[in-house]
């Protein structure tokens, strides 16, 4: 087969069309990390060395313009406060929200050197709060998205463009801390449930709001690893997950846009339910110990429909030497691209700056080894 450019490659990939060679991806660095990774002299260098040699799935997002919104309704200027602490080299970020029926609050942090964020207190405590939430007057949120054509035609011919989406469960869950959202799941799934179709009603419209003004790609749908084992059991995820996602997927398809299914975890059990679902592609497939299904046995039962993403835990590139990173990867290839549908990806990236140079040469391995042995033919 003639040399692929990566574009060509993926959207084969996604359809089942056989390539010339297993598409390499950098996750987070495509995109996610725009806002600080070129800054960074270390991340650049490995920037600069991928160019040409992975395929990227380039995150985009539409301009929100300073829009809030809390469950995808915009919230008005009058009923928010913003306050920001400094504190030991931490960014607090309290958020207070009036709603019809009280206010609830969030607050999180941000480290130096650390580039993402944690929730050190959630919207939701109680049944009470939900209830708040639910009182908010359902205004939809319609951001500017004609910078994705600019941006499609910008990434020219190095990839496609990626697009998240969380879920209703994603939305749900993040409300509380996880413990609260498992134990209400449990004790209050009515209210659970009446959140979950709140939010996919709002997802849903945003969805095809973006898909009728030809924001048509690959999405990434985000959230169903919050109803996997151990977590719940796997009824829930037919309840939490297979009823909301599977019409989000299907309105994808109508439009014949990609969806990519995000599930860290044990998703073993839940695997005949994911392909109820029908995606395109599934990530980050974790090997086990950190998931229960091995890549093998994986491809076996899902393989054909399925482009299978991912199945390197970010850690390798912490703990392995060189050699270590090496194997690793040829072990991969060796189970994953028989047959194609196989992307190479890595459950996550580092986000610490700086980046200690051993990490930085694991990656650089990792592109070398993914192209010495993702060679079809």
């Amino acid at each position: 087969m003639k040399c692929l450019n990566s574009r060509e490659r993926l959207l084969r990939v996604l359809k089942g069309e056989p390539v010339d060679r297993v598409p390499i991806s950098l996750y987070e660095f495509d995109g996610f990390y725009d806002s600080w990774i070129h800054e960074a002299p270390e991340y650049a260098e490995i920037l600069n060395y991928a160019q040409g040699k992975t395929d990227k799935m380039y995150f985009w997002s539409p301009d929100w313009e300073g829009i809030k919104t809390l469950f995808y309704t915009r919230i008005e200027e009058k009923d928010l406060k913003i306050e920001e602490q400094f504190r030991e080299g931490r960014k607090f970020t309290k958020t207070i929200i009036n709603t019809p029926k009280g206010k609830i609050q969030s607050i999180r942090w941000e480290e130096k050197g650390i580039h993402t964020s944690w929730t050190r207190e959630h919207f939701c405590k109680n049944v009470d709060d939900v209830k708040k939430v639910l009182s908010l007057s359902y205004n939809p949120v319609f951001p500017k998205v004609e910078g994705f054509k600019e941006a499609d035609k910008k990434l020219k011919n190095e990839g496609i463009l990626l697009v998240d989406l969380p879920d209703p469960l994603c939305l749900v869950a993040e409300l509380f801390t996880f413990s609260d959202f498992l134990i209400f799941s449990l004790t209050e799934e009515k209210m659970i449930m009446k959140l979950l179709d709140t939010a996919f009603e709002r997802i849903y419209n945003y969805l095809e709001y973006l898909l009728k003004n030809e924001v048509i790609s690959l999405f990434r749908i985000v959230g169903p690893e919050y109803a996997t084992p151990p977590y719940l059991s796997p009824s829930y995820f037919n309840k939490f997950v297979v009823r909301y996602d599977k019409e989000l997927i299907s309105l994808i398809h109508s439009y014949r846009g990609f969806a990519r299914i995000h599930c860290h975890g044990k998703i073993g059990e839940v695997l005949d339910k994911i392909s109820l679902m029908s995606p395109d592609a599934l990530d980050p497939i974790e090997p086990p110990p950190d998931g229960d299904i091995g890549l093998k046995e994986l491809k076996k039962r899902v393989g054909e429909n399925i482009t299978l993403m991912g199945n390197i835990e970010e850690r390798c590139f912490e703990i392995c030497s060189k050699n270590e990173m090496d194997a690793i990867i040829k072990k991969t290839m060796e189970e994953g691209a028989p047959g194609g549908r196989f992307v190479l990806l890595p459950t996550a990236m580092p986000l610490t700056t700086p980046l200690k140079p051993k990490i930085k040469e694991n990656i650089i391995q990792y592109i070398d080894s993914g192209l010495a042995y993702g060679k079809y033919g």
